[in-house]
């Protein structure tokens, strides 16, 4: 029968062996994590986020969500720089958005 105490490591071999032993637990948690979060591509992320007009939407200019800057159409009124609005639809590299409704919950 083969016991780790019969195993003789000592010294630098038994430093090698926690280490290694460490990076591969630190190595699955990094992968299960990874796993379990949530895609950050693609056009249904973009969604329903808010951003803000950067040039005047009338009714095309540009926004910019999530610190990237868009080509953006206006579905309604004029809109101009600094205000909010939501991402209702992409069509190619082209958002479609609207004025976010401010409210007082």
């Amino acid at each position: 029968m083969l016991l780790l105490a019969d195993w003789d490591i000592t010294g630098p071999a038994a430093l090698l062996a926690g280490l290694t032993v460490a990076f591969l637990v630190v190595s699955v948690v990094a992968v299960v994590r990874s796993q379990k979060r949530r895609p950050v591509a693609g056009t249904e992320d973009i969604l329903g986020l808010v951003g803000t007009v950067r040039t005047r939407l009338n009714p095309e200019g540009s926004v910019q969500v999530r610190g990237e800057l868009w080509q953006a159409l206006s579905k309604g009124r004029g809109l101009e720089p600094g205000a909010k609005v939501v991402v209702t639809g992409i069509e190619g590299l082209r958002l479609t958005v609207q004025l976010k409704e401010e409210r007082d919950d």
